[in-house]
């Protein structure tokens, strides 16, 4: 494939933000960008005189960056690096990819989504790509192996686009962006508990083959209503939706006290709770951020309960991800 490489640029600097994904009952479908934490990458390109294909190198940094792999055949940016780079034939350049790690792996926040949209959007810029939001998307999606082992694009749209987005992945790859309702608040709360290798990829795993008709029924219409409240800027209509008898089921069992943890949160004000994505974390919903800073000190108190410690965010719908600087 042809490139236009910008050679006035040798470096490019994209902030990706944290997301969710499912919101209860769409399951690889719903995706909401999050100004909680955000990943930052740097891409460094050189030309180089030869054609060696080993020509990626990976810098971790950061408060998040416990755990996270350097190899760029293992690490969610390096994959769509290389993905790019083969596709593009861009063996004659060197790459240093050098991540700012704020999202914490493996608890439901978009991690591994965050840098492979960074990383993406930089090499898109750098190389001159032209790619549209589409190849984008799809691109980044491919950073997605390196944590569930297949590609999924709810996280991804989330950190891409920010705000709501609906993905469609048949017959072809859509996706529908919404504004958020200005007065959407979230609570996400962070377990500190040990999370395995690949914890998506297991999480999805435990996800029933089958699914009894009145249980698809509930979620869907339980799906509409979200769809229904974000394009009529409803907090209420929102929250009303976010309730799932599918995912979160099965899920809740790898995450300590979830039941008591949700219960006291909506007997405290929360207009909804879920999990977030894959877990651990869980995420509550309201339309002040008084009331979500209550609900962050209910959310401690119950772990502290069960000798747990959590962290919290109080976040806002973010507008996606974005160039910092380019030199």
């Amino acid at each position: 494939m042809k490139v236009n490489v910008h050679s006035e640029f040798s470096e490019c600097t994209t902030r990706a933000p944290a997301s969710t994904a499912n919101l209860g009952p769409g399951y690889d479908v719903f995706g909401l960008g999050l100004d909680a934490l955000e990943d930052i990458v740097t891409v460094r390109i050189k030309k180089k005189s030869n054609s060696i294909k080993n020509n990626l190198k990976i810098i971790i940094k950061g408060n998040g960056k416990k755990d996270i792999p350097n190899n760029p055949n293992y690490n969610s940016a390096g994959i769509v690096a290389r993905k790019i780079i083969s596709e593009y034939n861009l063996y004659n350049y060197n790459c240093l990819i050098e991540i700012e790690k704020n999202i914490p792996a493996g608890y439901g926040m978009g991690s591994s989504a965050a840098s492979a949209v960074a990383t993406a959007i930089s090499f898109n810029s750098l190389f001159g790509l032209d790619l549209d939001e589409s190849k984008l998307l799809d691109y980044s999606a491919e950073g997605e192996l390196a944590s569930a082992g297949v590609k999924h694009y709810d996280n991804i749209a989330g950190s891409l686009f920010g705000n709501f987005v609906i993905i469609k992945t048949y017959p072809k790859l859509e996706f529908i962006k919404i504004k958020s309702p200005t007065d959407l608040v979230v609570v996400v709360c962070v377990p500190l508990i040990k999370v395995p290798k690949m914890k998506t990829e297991i999480s999805r795993k435990l996800i029933p083959k089958k699914v009894p008709l009145e249980k698809t029924v509930h979620n869907i219409a339980n799906a509409c209503s979200i769809v229904a409240g974000f394009y009529n800027q409803d907090v209420n209509m929102i929250c009303n939706g976010i309730n799932d008898c599918i995912i979160e089921p099965v899920r809740k069992k790898m995450i300590p006290g979830y039941d008591k943890i949700k219960k006291r949160s909506l007997e405290e004000g929360a207009m909804a709770f879920t999990i977030s994505g894959a877990g651990p974390s869980s995420i509550a919903f309201l339309n002040s951020r008084k009331k979500g800073l209550h609900i962050a000190e209910v959310m401690k108190e119950e772990y502290e309960k069960i000798d747990i410690r959590c962290e919290t965010y109080l976040a806002k719908p973010s507008n996606g991800a974005t160039i910092i600087s380019k030199k």
